[in-house]
């Protein structure tokens, strides 16, 4: 009885501090990252591919894109399914303006059949506020 208390205790503190290393599930079937993280994976890995979900215009605007993202507007999105198919079994980072817009995207993908769909917490905003770079596509 003692062991399956520890393992639950330390489940439970495992849980409890994924939030705090950035890294949380949301009920939608998706995960939700910190910046910090964010641009780990995307360093670390080849096979990360990232969405931008904004409009057009903000994707090339001012405030720019995180490099290599393809812009996929969440007012689009539905229609872009079947291009976007061939990354359903990659890990999918997704952003929009703010914490909301990336989740909603996120959540989309993933009621879609998008295996590993992974939102920005904060999105572009929470980027740059983090000081990471962003390119522009003018």
């Amino acid at each position: 009885m003692m062991k399956k208390m520890a393992a639950l205790a330390l489940l439970a503190f495992a849980l409890a501090g994924c939030k705090t290393i950035g890294i949380y599930r949301a009920e939608g079937g998706y995960a939700e990252i910190a910046p910090t993280v964010a641009n780990e994976m995307i360093i670390d890995t080849n096979q990360v591919v990232v969405l931008d979900i904004r409009a057009a215009d903000a994707y090339r605007g001012p405030a720019g894109h995180i490099a290599g993202a393809i812009n996929a507007p969440f007012d689009t999105i539905e229609r872009q399914l079947p291009e976007l198919l061939p990354y359903q079994n990659n890990t999918v980072l997704v952003y929009g303006e703010n914490e909301t817009d990336g989740a909603l995207a996120a959540k989309l993908l993933s009621v879609a059949g998008f295996r590993n769909v992974v939102a920005i917490d904060g999105g572009i905003q929470a980027w740059i506020e983090k000081g990471y770079r962003t390119v522009n596509a003018q």
